[in-house]
């Protein structure tokens, strides 16, 4: 096994693609994520607002809007067309519009619509500028029925849990770190031992581990899994530092948990070269299932409301678990049993190599089967 721990440095040291893979990706793409997520919840995103009352109600409710953290209105008593032409040239994110006669029917005791036309492209903005504009409209409107004397009622009283102030970088900015230090994971794999074939070296390697090929699969990738457990247990930290959490549940387990994810995409890469037998085929299908594996993961779309192939497949990819791990023991608290039955879902992912160990043995020992591109 040292011959091979040997080897491998050797090849790393001399290898400068390896060096950005291994070192410049995962310290760059973190520090660049957490930039991104700075600024922790989305504010002043740009609005226009029609104003075709122009009376005092109008007038106060614009007062509101403008009071409101998350929206900051741009353009003002323009007509219809021109604030959609804004929308769309992407100048602003909505248009709020006040009917006219807005404050006359509220004298009367109707109940008049301010119109919202947001681009739900663009969802996260949009529910930020809805969240704004039912706030500031509620606001005014309470502030008349208590002058009226008018009391709703039934009323709501809403209690965000875990995440109260919709914390942008809380609820995404670790999910995302996550993501792509596994991808990397599964990538850096897939090249260091599917180069091995192209360049016709895998029986070189296969003799440095003494003709076993669980020796070379092992040792070789040794190396490059206490590098991304400890990159990922430190970005992890720092990261949470960085943003301010606290975890709430096991730290132990969560970070823990990265440990073992780090294994089993190191397994998921190994199955999928061995089977494969091609360092380039090997890498598409693995970017085909790791690339969009955070859109299954639950974090966004809940997998509990995924039907069919979605569900089957999000319980199959290990980021989903980890995530799941994750999102338990750092915001929401949960029992560490909870965490360790998601940690138990990545051992069959560890495992995954041994059921092409035998290809593994005929890759390594046929020349037949080397320098495929």
């Amino acid at each position: 096994m040292r011959a091979v721990l040997v080897r491998e440095w050797r090849r790393f040291r001399h290898t400068p693609r390896l060096w950005l893979l291994v070192i410049v990706a995962p310290i760059l793409l973190p520090t660049i994520l957490l930039t991104v997520f700075a600024e922790r919840t989305p504010s002043e995103l740009p609005i226009a607002v029609l104003d075709y009352d122009n009376s005092p109600l109008s007038r106060q409710i614009i007062r509101a809007l403008d009071a409101a953290p998350g929206v900051q209105i741009e353009r003002y008593r323009a007509d219809l067309e021109a604030a959609g032409s804004a929308v769309r040239r992407g100048e602003v994110f909505a248009v709020v519009a006040l009917p006219p006669d807005l404050n006359r029917d509220v004298l009367r005791g109707q109940a008049p619509r301010v119109q919202l036309y947001d681009n739900r492209q663009m969802l996260t903005a949009g529910n930020v500028i809805m969240r704004e504009v039912r706030t500031a409209v509620a606001t005014v409107g309470a502030g008349i029925g208590l002058r009226q004397g008018v009391f709703p009622p039934v009323r709501t009283e809403n209690h965000p849990l875990f995440n109260p102030g919709l914390d942008f970088g809380r609820f995404l900015a670790l999910p995302l770190m996550v993501t792509l230090l596994h991808i990397l994971v599964v990538v850096v794999t897939i090249d260091v031992t599917g180069r091995e074939l192209r360049e016709g070296t895998a029986g070189a390697w296969l003799q440095a581990a003494g003709d076993r090929p669980w020796v070379a699969l092992v040792a070789k990738l040794a190396l490059y899994f206490v590098w991304f457990s400890l990159l990922g247990v430190l970005a992890l930290v720092i990261g949470a530092r960085l943003l301010g959490l606290e975890v709430r549940g096991s730290a132990g387990l969560w970070l823990g948990g990265w440990v073992g994810l780090t294994a089993a995409c190191i397994g998921l890469g190994l199955f999928l070269t061995g089977l494969i037998g091609n360092l380039r085929m090997a890498t598409s299908v693995a970017s085909v299932i790791v690339s969009p594996a955070f859109a299954y993961s639950g974090m966004t779309f809940p997998a509990q409301a995924m039907e069919g192939f979605a569900v089957l497949w999000s319980r199959l990819l290990p980021l989903g678990h980890y995530l799941n791990l994750q999102a338990g023991q750092m915001v929401m608290g949960a029992p560490a049993a909870s965490g360790f039955m998601h940690l138990l879902w990545l051992l069959p992912f560890v495992g995954l190599p041994l059921l092409v160990l035998a290809r593994w043995r005929r890759l390594m020992s046929n020349p037949d089967l080397w320098g495929a591109r």
